[in-house]
């Protein structure tokens, strides 16, 4: 089946009736496109939110149970959220299916809280595309090889929907989070963050693998084995990151892409500065060389630059780069 494409709806997009208005808007758009349509969804909300993973988690004695249904009762939440969608759906004259990951046919390793996609025996999906439903999938979760519900990490919900993108040889995969794509830096940190356009997959790998909570690093090499095209999107902005291949941005030697930031402990933080050949940007050396800014560790590398640094001096410092050698650069 040709023209397939993958939405993937966060928890905060899922949060509101007005939010599942808007994500019925855009299937609906979607289908008028002529595209077959996969969804998979996150928990809704974060943590206060009713049925979100850590809320969940809040009622149980992690002393008290099992890894294993530690990871039953931390699936609920993707499982309700596909059920709520589908649901309206098919109040509006659609026709669609809620699957949990099992019944998707994701098969996983057997770690219970921190497992990795063997597998997707595509068949169940493929039967509901063919008759005309929207198959709406759990995110975040399989079923072991030995039938066991599980967990893939954090943010695995990315996972799942990269990985049926992958699969099913999907043209497109759509991530709507709640940041208009991937920023400069952390919005949260500074308001100045913008959004970047456009990133190869290696580029967004980095971001990644470095603090940025946007996507899932396996996500991103999941899309990657099948060239397929990602989109990180709001439903509240037409901002938005698309990673493929070659990026059309051609970053001179010494070009900052983006300040990450990423805890390292309760009292201190690591800022990764990512670019291109940063070895070639004196100016940037030099700041970080001869400037008070409270580094305790500093590693160089030809497309980063780590510091690490006590928390009450991050947000200072993410403001001195972002201003000077992003905004400014």
């Amino acid at each position: 089946m040709k023209n397939i494409k993958v939405l993937k709806f966060g928890g905060t997009s899922l949060r509101t009736a007005s939010d599942r208005k808007s994500i019925i808007e855009v299937i609906s758009k979607e289908r008028e496109r002529g595209y077959n349509i996969i969804l998979v969804v996150s928990a809704i909300g974060r943590l206060g939110d009713p049925y979100a993973t850590d809320t969940l988690l809040k009622y149980i004695k992690y002393n008290e149970i099992s890894s294993r249904e530690t990871a039953v009762i931390s699936s609920c939440g993707e499982i309700i959220s596909s059920i709520v969608l589908s649901s309206h759906l098919n109040a509006l004259g659609f026709k669609a299916a809620a699957l949990t990951g099992a019944e998707a046919g994701i098969t996983t390793s057997n770690e219970y809280l921190n497992a990795q996609i063997i597998s997707i025996d595509k068949r169940k999906i493929q039967n509901l595309l063919n008759e005309g439903y929207i198959p709406v999938v759990a995110g975040f979760q399989g079923q072991s090889t030995r039938g066991d519900i599980t967990l893939l990490s954090r943010g695995g919900s990315d996972v799942t929907a990269a990985a049926i993108s992958q699969i099913f040889g999907a043209q497109q995969l759509d991530i709507y989070t709640d940041v208009p794509g991937i920023m400069t830096t952390d919005p949260k940190i500074l308001n100045s963050a913008r959004t970047l356009k456009y990133l190869n997959y290696n580029q967004a790998l980095k971001i990644a693998n470095s603090g940025g909570k946007v996507i899932h690093p396996e996500a991103i090499r999941w899309a990657q084995e099948n060239n397929i095209l990602i989109k990180i999107k709001t439903l509240k902005s037409s901002q938005e990151t698309i990673i493929t291949k070659k990026t059309r941005n051609n970053l001179a030697p010494g070009s900052i892409i983006c300040v990450t930031t990423n805890e390292m402990d309760e009292k201190r933080e690591k800022i990764t500065i990512i670019g291109n050949k940063l070895n070639k940007n004196k100016d940037l050396q030099s700041y970080i060389l001869y400037h008070d800014m409270n580094i305790q560790s500093l590693s160089f590398f030809p497309d980063k630059i780590e510091l690490i640094l006590p928390k009450q001096s991050v947000k200072k410092c993410v403001e001195v780069f972002h201003k000077n050698f992003i905004e400014n650069g």
